[in-house]
């Protein structure tokens, strides 16, 4: 049976164009999902940083002071009259006045920085000697 009629050109060039129809709305759906991601990494990169954040109560202050200077005893090979200081240090801690010298702080990473201002004389490693 052969079909007449119908040339091999009309035949592609018609293919061609349905391909090219699909390849053109593939482009239209692509930059349509590319505005709409940019706007939500636009709307989602948003950050808002104001003095009204979080702050640690004197409790926290405390414990997160404690722990710092439990994880200094235990983890490094420090001299003894350097956990005596250290020691010393945390029994007579006064946290509403390390708050005052060295807060407000509103993350961990700030206390660590004030303590480590505070403590870093004090410690002295035995290899150091």
């Amino acid at each position: 049976m052969e079909i007449t009629g119908v040339t091999s050109k009309a035949y592609t060039s018609t293919a061609a164009s349905v391909e090219d129809e699909e390849e053109l709305k593939e482009v239209d759906e692509e930059k349509e999902s590319e505005k709409s991601s940019k706007t939500e990494k636009q709307e989602g990169d948003k950050v808002d940083l104001s003095s009204s954040d979080y702050e640690y109560s004197e409790t926290e202050v405390e414990d997160k002071v404690a722990n710092y200077i439990q994880n200094i005893l235990t983890t490094t090979n420090l001299t003894e009259s350097s956990k005596a200081q250290l020691q010393q240090y945390l029994n007579t801690f006064d946290v509403a006045k390390f708050i005052k010298s060295y807060g407000p702080f509103s993350t961990t990473a700030e206390i660590s920085a004030a303590l480590y201002a505070v403590t870093s004389g004090m410690i002295k490693r035995q290899e150091d000697e």
